[in-house]
């Protein structure tokens, strides 16, 4: 399949042969503003950008066939995540790429504002010798507080500890056991910045950590406490910072990122205690290789497969995890559209089971692929793997999850059922190895079928001569039958076919299959999922 991607503001040129190797139609455009970005987005199925670009609901609105937006790098501030979602656009970045940078700038700024560097310097270049104003501390024996302990504040405890530092962490999402094998103390984020001679924040900017130091905060900081930011500018309060430094509760301080890019006050970025960088944390020829060839990667890898790695709005599904997910979200995406085509009435409720090894899978997932096959049939392209739980909810439908220890006749086992209106609706699959789908179970009537393809699926009566009629009424209308599973409940009088067929069943064939005496339903139904 072709597709068109936008690339705005560029990538490396090894990004590029990633995306142009596949025979796609890339165009690379300056950033521009939304209005102008609106008016050509709608071709184009991905979206390459940069900070430069502000990628607004307008945007997202217009861009009708748009499937994911990629981000060099870690910042998805100029992307409005909510409509993306909304939208069932999948939003990924690059994190992995400026680890190192980041963390060797951080550990630049923390020197900086230990030992007064830039202030030296520049009484230097102005002609000045002047030992005695420039005197700063130590890092040998101190106490650093790491706010955010995943990749790169990782990476900061690690040179902090090499340079002799008492490295301690706040962060709420660290199990205890990772911190223990870390050898780094967890405590409160009080706790952190009462008894921290510097402070370096590696977090996310959500509405709990803005403003995370602000005037509390400070208030109750260590005396002379010395601030490193490098994540994010609106962590910190710059009007309370200001007061902090000016009354001398913050020694000093070294911001890589401001609240404001570029600042219109620039009185923090131009306090003498302050080091100040322009968000170059990143800047290395070393990682802009690294976060533009990945993110292409990443964005040929979605397109190509559906593979999702590092998405701000969405899970991600990377090596072995992928590999061991992947085919159970397939099976019930397919078992979501079977349910969808052969249940009437409106949609009140999506139930996924899990059961033997399946339990050991994250279920949301699951259940989002469940969701997706559910909705297809009805709302076509408008539902993606991303929108496909927000659309649900939006519709009234509620999603359950389940999972059990009971035992099983199969090594997996999941179970999907749909309750409507009009019907309460359940089926069954399994995987035979890594990636053999079956379905093994419809509303309590045990079969052996590949959900796959185009399929007839009928409902009869347990009685002679059905599958005999059935198979003359298919050949005489030139309808080739593939595969074939009868399954009945004994003693019940039910049983049911599943047909896979060569090409789509017309309403004609349906309704001349239905004529047929002994059978009570007949449904012509797709089994081959919609792009996600």
């Amino acid at each position: 399949m072709s597709f068109k991607i936008l690339v705005l503001e560029g990538i490396t040129d090894r990004g590029m042969e990633v995306l142009q190797a596949e025979g796609w139609a890339v165009d690379v455009r300056k950033a521009m503003p939304p209005a102008e970005l609106a008016s050509i987005v709608a071709p184009y199925q991905a979206l390459m950008i940069r900070s430069g670009c502000q990628i607004t609901a307008e945007v997202l609105e217009a861009a009708k066939n748009l499937r994911i937006i990629g981000r060099p790098g870690v910042g998805v501030d100029n992307v409005d995540l909510e409509a993306a979602t909304r939208r069932g656009v999948v939003v990924m970045n690059s994190p992995g790429g400026n680890i190192a940078s980041t963390a060797e700038l951080t550990l630049a700024l923390i020197l900086a504002v230990a030992r007064n560097v830039p202030q030296a310097d520049a009484a230097m270049k102005a002609g000045r010798w002047d030992r005695k104003s420039f005197a700063g501390v130590e890092l040998q024996g101190k106490r650093i507080g790491v706010v955010g302990l995943g990749r790169v504040g990782r990476e900061v405890a690690a040179r902090c500890r090499a340079l002799g530092m008492e490295v301690v962490a706040y962060d709420p999402f660290v199990a205890p056991a990772l911190a223990e094998e870390l050898q780094i103390p967890l405590l409160s984020f009080e706790q952190v910045i009462q008894g921290s001679d510097f402070l370096t924040l590696h977090t996310t900017l959500t509405k709990e950590t803005r403003h995370l130091l602000g005037r509390e905060a400070l208030a109750k900081a260590k005396p002379g406490i010395r601030i490193v930011n490098a994540a994010r500018g609106e962590l910190i309060d710059e009007e309370a910072l200001l007061a902090a430094l000016e009354s001398g509760r913050v020694a000093g301080a070294a911001l890589d990122v401001h609240a404001q890019e570029p600042p219109t006050d620039w009185r923090v970025a131009k306090h003498p205690r302050v080091v100040a960088t322009p968000h170059v944390g990143a800047a290395t020829a070393e990682a802009q290789e690294r976060v533009g060839t990945d993110i292409a990667v990443q964005v040929r890898d979605y397109l190509k497969g559906g593979l999702i790695q590092h998405a701000v709005n969405f899970f991600s599904l990377t090596g072995d995890l992928y590999d061991r997910v992947r085919p159970a979200m397939d099976l019930a995406e397919r078992l979501g559209l079977f349910l969808s085509q052969v249940c009437d009435g409106s949609m009140e409720r999506v139930e996924v089971g899990l059961y033997g090894d399946f339990k050991e899978i994250d279920v949301k997932p699951i259940l989002s692929a469940a969701v997706h096959g559910v909705l297809q049939p009805v709302l076509a392209g408008r539902v993606t793997l991303v929108n496909a739980r927000a659309l649900a909810a939006e519709r009234g439908i509620d999603v359950l999850e389940s999972t059990s220890t009971a035992r099983v006749a199969f090594s997996n086992l999941m179970v999907v059922r749909l309750k409507t209106s009009e019907c309460d609706f359940s089926v069954a699959g399994t995987l035979f190895g890594r990636n053999h789908l079956r379905l093994v179970d419809v509303d309590g009537v045990e079969v052996d079928a590949i959900p796959q393809g185009h399929v007839l699926f009928i409902k009869n009566d347990d009685t002679p001569g059905v599958v005999g009629h059935l198979g003359t009424v298919l050949g005489e209308r030139s309808i080739n039958i593939a595969r074939m599973t009868v399954g009945r409940k004994p003693g019940s009088g039910r049983a049911v076919m599943i047909i896979e067929v060569d090409s789509s069943v017309p309403a004609e064939v349906t309704s001349a299959v239905v004529a047929i005496p002994g059978v009570r339903e007949a449904r012509a139904i797709s089994l081959e999922p919609a792009a996600r």
